[in-house]
This record gives C-alpha cells, structure tokens and sequence, in this order.
C-alpha cells in the first residue's frame, strides 16, 4: 500500500481554488488579447484603407480646383490682363505632392496589412492553445484534485476514527 505525507488538507483546497482562479483569469485575459488582435488587425485592413482612400480622393479633389484655378487665371484673352499664376501653380504642385503621399500611403499600407494580419494568424494559435488550458485542462485538473481532497478527507477521517 503506498503512503502519503500531506500533511495540510486545507492547502490543496486553496490550490485547488487558486487554480480555479487563475484558469478564469486567463480565459479574461485571453478574451481581451483576442479583442486586441482582431481591433488591430481590423485598424490596418479596414479603418486605414477607408481613412486612406478618403485623403486620396480629398487630394484628387484638390488637384482638380487647383486645375480649374490655374486654367482660368491663363485663359485671359490678353497676356497683359492675366492675373500672376503663380499662387495657383504652387498650390498645383502641393496638391499633386499630396495624391503622391496619399498614394504611397496606400501602397505601404497595403504591405502592413498583410504583415499585420500575418502576425495576428500566429497569434491565434498560441491564444487557442492557453485557452484549451482555461476552458478544459485546468477546469480538468482541478477537479482530479477535489476528487483526491475529498479521498484524503475521508482518509484522514477514518485514521482518526482508528487512532483515538
């Protein structure tokens, strides 16, 4: 017969509910980081794309009064009554810098966002791991060990019955 030295029941109860705790605990926190990578992931897959494709037609919008502005300051019948361009031309050019950025913003974010949605997919998989951990190993073990407290309960009881 094997023998046993536990010697504080009242320990493994506390272990017991501490790994209750901690397998709640994880499983929030779990949920918050899920929360976090599909927040993220959904920041550079939709909300930039959106925010992006917005300044772009913003600035082709800008480039297109720009154009307009330029093309009636020259259309004066008479050089001499044409008014100075050259306001309209720097305001032109800025517009057209600013299709350039918002453009190449486009296209960098479109390389993030497969980066970003890559990294996420591996996260996935490490959360769904600990969160087998929280919702069946831990709930598992915890109760394997209630079934050997209450056994070392009714051990302990029966060996002082025997020993007055």
């Amino acid at each position: 017969m094997s023998t046993s030295n536990v010697r504080n029941i009242d320990s493994l109860a506390t272990m017991h509910a501490g790994i209750l705790r901690l397998s709640d605990d994880w499983n929030k926190t779990i949920q918050e980081m899920r929360a976090m990578v599909q927040r993220a992931e959904e920041y550079f897959s939709q909300t930039q794309p959106r925010y992006w494709r917005h300044q772009l037609q913003l600035a082709e919008r800008e480039i297109n009064e720009a154009k307009d502005d330029l093309a009636r300051k020259r259309s004066s019948l008479r050089p001499e009554d044409r008014p100075a361009a050259s306001e309209a031309v720097a305001r032109l050019q800025k517009a057209e810098r600013r299709l350039r950025f918002c453009e190449d913003k486009r296209r960098q974010l479109r390389s993030w966002a497969i980066e970003v949605s890559k990294v996420c997919d591996d996260l996935r998989g490490p959360l769904a791991d600990v969160n087998e951990h929280c919702e069946t190993i831990l709930p598992q073990a915890a109760r394997e060990l209630a079934t050997l407290i209450d056994q070392l309960r009714v051990y302990a009881e029966q060996a002082r019955q025997r020993d007055p």
